[in-house]
């Protein structure tokens, strides 16, 4: 059977193994810095989940935290360097604890012929100029790390993570990577949708360890799933900012309800995560994140 799906194992290693790359990650907070990595689930070396804290030079940190103050509700993506590839297992593993990388400013232009490329990185230096580049990054734990079944279903209601430090709680949705076939008989990988957002504060009923550990809490306000079985996929953000949100603590509702209200959802998208041709969302609404500004573009008439 046809498959749209990139395997990329290490040439040099057995065939479960990846290929070294770059990565991107959504960053989260403002006092304690989270990354959450950029999904894909037709290739391999992005067909994980993972959540890190990491830190940054301290005069970094404070420079992040000003920009990010003035633009409250744009995405910035951490991305390791071209010069430090490295391959999501290893740091999961804690075998890369450190790596070199740059910070960015909103999602850069592409279009349809970039995406054909199966190694296209959007955030290439030759395309984009960082906020901040060639910093040393630390990783200081790993959050969480799931690899994808694609033999796990797409579930009745969103899933999400919630984590945090402190004041500064975040939500991101646990995705499953479902095989879908394609109108020629092949293999495409989802539909499902990556959203990354902040709360607007800590909510008051979760102990401040289970909320660095993180906990899963289900949605049963998106639906996944129609009547018929059939995925229902949000292509709009699908916590508004300052919506007050009925969330189930592992799955189980309480009474009285827990409720966390929604803050600025940095990235949002079916465009990225799901396999080329499985048009989940229609285009104008794949995406919900903010451009690059025209400053860091390296080719600002080219959008």
């Amino acid at each position: 059977m046809k498959m749209d799906h990139c395997p990329e194992h290490d040439p040099a290693g057995p065939p479960i193994s990846n290929m070294a790359h770059q990565h991107a990650f959504t960053i989260v907070g403002a006092q304690t810095l989270f990354g959450v990595h950029m999904t894909q689930y037709h290739t391999e070396m992005h067909k994980y989940q993972l959540v890190l804290r990491f830190s940054v030079p301290a005069e970094v940190a404070a420079a992040l935290r000003e920009i990010r103050a003035r633009y409250p509700r744009d995405i910035f993506v951490l991305a390791n360097d071209e010069s430090d590839e490295f391959n999501i297992p290893s740091v999961a593993a804690g075998l890369k604890p450190t790596f070199t990388g740059n910070i960015f400013q909103g999602i850069p232009p592409f279009g349809p012929e970039d995406e054909k490329d199966p190694h296209f990185f959007p955030w290439q230096l030759t395309r984009v100029r960082p906020v901040f580049g060639k910093i040393p990054v630390t990783v200081e734990r790993v959050v969480y790390f799931r690899p994808f079944s694609h033999a796990e279903p797409l579930p009745e209601v969103a899933h999400y993570l919630m984590f945090g430090r402190g004041a500064e709680a975040h939500m991101t949705d646990l995705q499953t990577a479902p095989v879908a076939l394609a109108a020629d008989g092949g293999m495409l990988f989802g539909p499902g949708y990556d959203h990354v957002l902040s709360l607007a504060g800590t909510p008051h009923w979760i102990a401040p360890d289970m909320l660095e550990a993180g906990i899963v809490v289900t949605v049963p306000s998106i639906p996944l799933r129609g009547p018929d079985g059939r995925a229902h996929i949000p292509c709009a953000i699908p916590m508004a900012e300052g919506e007050a949100v009925v969330l189930d603590y592992r799955g189980l509702p309480r009474d009285p309800p827990l409720t966390a209200v929604a803050g600025p959802s940095f990235f949002c998208a079916t465009a990225v995560c799901n396999s080329e041709g499985l048009d989940v969302c229609p285009e104008d609404q794949s995406m919900h994140a903010s451009e690059t500004p025209d400053e860091y573009l390296v080719r600002p008439d080219v959008r």
